[in-house]
């Protein structure tokens, strides 16, 4: 008996929980209020279109399929040259032209820190490279020239960068076959010789 009167009080309070449509904030409460935005009217004015002439010679006026999937220009057009875009400002990347510097400059140097005390080997090249004209340097040259995989001339300088465009020294001439300038990650004065 005890437990047929459980279940039958459970049930109905189940019965009767479903029913409710005022429990846990369901049912028929009034709805909150929602904000208007504040909407801009379109602009209200007349609008003017026209047809747009198809290009002569191509898409369903062509002659052939070739011609209506490849526009031809007309003979009169001028052709433009596609150039890299010219140097960018220090700290940025460079794109200029291997010209007689650059070439001249191309090969290994010494580089030296420490007043000339440790040495490694920088390969400068004309390849374009992540970063301006590619670099190497060997495994035993700081960790900031490790990392140089591009230079560049700016100016009178010779700027080593890492493979992000990010400038690791700046070197300016110091006689026949010697730059001597500053690594720009510690301030550190640097030397590069021609091998």
């Amino acid at each position: 008996m005890k437990c047929s009167a459980l279940v039958l009080t459970s049930a109905t309070a189940l019965l009767l929980g479903g029913c409710s449509t005022v429990l846990d904030g369901f049912g028929d409460k009034a709805p909150s209020p929602v904000e208007t935005s504040q909407i801009t009217p379109a602009p209200s004015g007349s609008v003017e279109s026209s047809p747009v002439a198809a290009p002569a010679g191509y898409g369903a006026s062509a002659a052939t399929a070739a011609a209506a999937v490849t526009p031809t220009s007309p003979s009169s057009a001028t052709p433009v040259a596609l150039a890299p875009p010219a140097a960018t400002a220090p700290g940025g990347v460079a794109y200029a032209e291997p010209g007689a510097a650059r070439t001249q400059l191309a090969g290994t140097w010494n580089y030296s820190w420490d007043g000339g005390q440790k040495k490694c080997k920088v390969t400068l090249s004309t390849d374009r490279g992540m970063s301006g004209f590619a670099a190497t340097a060997d495994v035993d040259c700081p960790n900031d020239i490790f990392m140089t995989k591009g230079w560049d001339v700016w100016g009178s300088e010779i700027v080593l960068q890492n493979h992000v465009g990010k400038v690791t020294a700046r070197l300016q001439p110091a006689g026949a076959g010697q730059y001597d300038g500053v690594a720009t990650g510690d301030g550190a004065k640097v030397t590069l010789t021609r091998t």
